[in-house]
């Protein structure tokens, strides 16, 4: 586990450079609230209220004002504010400061930036081909 200072993250819509950049990404903006589930091929990012589990093959953002409960499942993950439930990463997951994650992580690589908040389980997976 890394809990050294990240690279600090984009508040633009692209947020990890590791994502593919030419892909649209679908937003859940700060007015709305879903009950359900979303999956997509793009990246998502949530600055809304979302109750349910969230898939991309790409990467999930939870944003500063983002609230999240559920399961999260992608390349990459970054948490920006408030989630809680499991999240399987099969890349990396960033969790920034001033954000707050409460549940188990399954991920290779975990960043917890200074002031970012984590209770849970966690099982570090072993990179491919090792």
């Amino acid at each position: 586990m890394d809990f050294s200072k990240s690279k600090k993250v984009n508040e633009a819509i692209s947020i990890d450079e590791n994502s593919k950049s030419s892909e649209t990404e679908s937003f859940i903006g700060k007015s709305i609230k879903v009950k359900g589930n979303i999956s997509s091929e793009q990246s998502i990012r949530i600055e809304g209220k979302i109750t349910g589990n969230i898939t991309s093959n790409n990467s999930i953002t939870i944003g500063k004002s983002g609230i999240s409960s559920g399961r999260l499942e992608a390349e990459y993950i970054n948490i920006l504010g408030n989630s809680k439930g499991t999240i399987v990463s099969g890349k990396k997951l960033n969790i920034l400061s001033n954000a707050k994650f409460n549940g188990n992580i399954t991920s290779p690589k975990v960043i917890i930036d200074e002031g970012g908040i984590f209770n849970g389980n966690m099982n570090m997976l072993e990179k491919k081909g090792k």
